[in-house]
């Protein structure tokens, strides 16, 4: 069976979360000495243990709530055998008596990034992004191609419109689509914007009439009331330059600047649509 420091390793490989409970301190009678830890998976699963019985109990459920909300959290429970419950302590029901704390520490690869394309750009792209605390997939359709990228968390040799089937996508992930073809470019953005993933951001590389031709299109497609709101095309800030290193240095400033709400940019974007939060008429 894994240890519990063998999961968080794997969690960390993987891209996954999860809520790594650690028992901190304890006052009189109690299940386990502080040190103690139970990592709890989104799906639930746990390994390792913090006590067992109603304590366990209450620490996975409070751990789903955190990991749904990608919180961490003290908190310190009074060992009683009746349901009480006061500020800062919750009764367990158990009978030892005492009190213990718990810390849930919520574990994050970092935002979720998504390049669709490993051409010249998403090539700059993961080269530049290296030092930067974001779980990077590359997705590209070409056999081959993966040699010759720079090391990412992964990389998935898939047709692009179904690359992400089946896989959980974090809420507020950032997308940026830079395929070989524009027929592709339209697929995956159409995916994106119908789907109900709720990206923070999404990078289309383009023109500006390719933008405006995508954008009739999926307004023609989806109806008139799509959410265009994390869709940023032509994409990047403008920072000049055009090579395939400037331009991907201006996309990573661009998500830069959405990922922590810098206002008062200079985007790229179409001057009528789609509007961004940074200048909602450029």
């Amino acid at each position: 069976m894994p240890t519990i420091y063998e999961e968080l390793l794997e969690l960390q490989k993987s891209g996954g979360e999860g809520v790594l409970v650690t028992v901190v301190e304890k006052e009189g009678s109690g299940p386990l000495p502080p040190g103690a830890k139970m990592l709890v998976h989104r799906d639930g699963r746990t390994t390792g243990t913090v006590g067992g019985g109603e304590l366990e109990r209450l620490a996975t459920a409070r751990a789903g709530d955190l990991l749904r909300a990608r919180q961490s959290h003290l908190q310190r429970y009074a060992l009683l055998d009746q349901h009480q419950v006061t500020e800062e302590e919750e009764a367990t029901g158990m009978v030892c008596g005492g009190k213990v704390t718990l810390f849930y520490e919520y574990i994050s690869p970092g935002p979720h990034l998504y390049i669709f394309g490993g051409g010249h750009i998403g090539h700059a792209l993961a080269y530049h992004l290296r030092t930067l605390p974001y779980y990077v997939t590359i997705i590209d359709d070409r056999p081959g191609i993966a040699q010759s990228l720079p090391a990412v968390a992964r990389v998935l040799i898939v047709d692009y419109e179904t690359a992400l089937d089946g896989e959980h996508v974090p809420e507020g992930s950032f997308f940026v689509i830079a395929t070989p073809a524009h027929a592709a470019d339209y697929l995956v953005l159409r995916r994106l914007i119908a789907g109900d993933w709720k990206p923070r951001y999404v990078g289309l590389l383009s023109s500006r009439s390719k933008a405006t031709t995508f954008i009739r299109k999926l307004r023609k497609e989806l109806g008139e009331k799509i959410d265009f709101s994390a869709l940023y095309t032509p994409v990047g800030l403008d920072l000049g330059g055009s090579s395939a290193d400037e331009i991907a240095i201006s996309v990573i400033a661009e998500i830069q600047a959405v990922r922590y709400g810098r206002l008062g940019h200079r985007h790229l974007t179409t001057s009528s649509e789609p509007r961004t939060e940074a200048n909602p008429n450029a």
